[in-house]
């Protein structure tokens, strides 16, 4: 009896770790990961002075209100939330916008190329893509086995009308307080770094997603921030964009954005002042229930003067995060 029992509990941590190597090995070629994809030459010309328009956008893979949940998503789901987005940018055209939680070719959104869909459909000439969840199967939500991930191509992608003169990608530390077979398992929280060409002049764009459920690892994310932000904006017009997964620092003083908004010389599209004119106005999650700003658009406050910033609520439950959109000039 007692040989039985050592027999099956030496098959079940084989067949444990068969599964952890293979579902968390990646399917795809590591050389595309990061790749500045160009659908054509057609860049929008840049006089000094022009007024410029960039957005930020969670979008969750169209997933609207059922991100993470363990529920049957029928695909019509993600088509009627990804021609809704159409829609959205086509109403509020941007120079620039920056994704988060875009998928390539995942099983949980139907294999669909939502960031090859959207460039063609806004007519975008370039973009940078960077993947950060390549594995085999993702075994997440844990239950019922049938609303498992799968199959994962995800990532984030950066939007360009301007031409895109260099790219480059910062992987960031995983969750120190995680056991080794979650971040197995786990998405590479990334910074997205962009320079793209203003006529004779080059503006640097960071879009990233920082860590969403360890406190400690985001902070050690945002003093990686600093530093990227504090080389690059000694060089170029800088903005960061993206989803920080933090509440402003006037709201908790402890966590990553009580770091970043502290940064020297930056600024926030969204103004503590402004917030606090119409907090709830200003909230990006959740887009049934809003409670929280943790979406930003931040700038280098000696070199880009916002022109106007607005959260674009009327993007609905396309995702559980609403858009920030920001207008804005390079000083010269």
């Amino acid at each position: 009896m007692f040989k039985y029992f050592l027999s099956t509990i030496s098959l079940l941590v084989v067949v444990f770790m068969v599964f952890l190597f293979w579902g968390s090995s990646g399917w795809m070629n590591q050389e595309d990961y990061f790749r500045v994809k160009v659908l054509n030459d057609q860049f929008k010309t840049y006089q000094p002075g022009d007024t410029l328009t960039v957005t930020t956008f969670n979008l969750g893979y169209f997933s609207g209100m059922t991100n993470n949940l363990p529920v049957e998503r029928d695909q019509n789901l993600f088509d009627n939330n990804q021609q809704k987005a159409i829609e959205l940018f086509q109403n509020n055209p941007s120079d620039f916008i920056g994704f988060q939680e875009i998928d390539y070719q995942s099983k949980r959104s139907g294999y669909v190329n939502q960031s090859g869909t959207l460039q063609k459909a806004l007519d975008f000439p370039n973009t940078y893509e960077s993947v950060n969840w390549d594995k085999q199967y993702v075994p997440f939500p844990y239950w019922p086995l049938t609303r498992q991930f799968g199959k994962m191509s995800s990532g984030q992608a950066l939007f360009s009308k301007f031409k895109i003169l260099n790219a480059d990608t910062k992987v960031l530390q995983k969750p120190i307080n995680a056991p080794f077979y979650y971040n197995k398992f786990y998405l590479d929280r990334q910074i997205q770094i962009v320079q793209v060409q203003l006529g004779n002049d080059t503006l640097c764009l960071m879009n990233l997603h920082l860590e969403a459920f360890d406190k400690e690892t985001r902070v050690l994310q945002a003093n990686v921030v600093d530093s990227l932000f504090k080389v690059y904006s000694e060089l170029w017009p800088t903005l960061i964009i993206g989803d920080f997964n933090s509440v402003p620092d006037y709201v908790d003083s402890t966590d990553a954005m009580s770091k970043i908004l502290t940064i020297e010389h930056i600024g926030s599209a969204i103004s503590q002042k402004q917030y606090s004119q119409s907090t709830h106005l200003h909230f990006t999650f959740n887009s049934s229930k809003p409670d929280r700003m943790i979406d930003y658009i931040l700038y280098d406050q000696r070199k880009i003067t916002p022109v106007s910033a607005k959260v674009l609520r009327d993007a609905g439950e396309i995702s559980d995060h609403f858009p920030v959109r920001m207008k804005f000039v390079i000083n010269h």
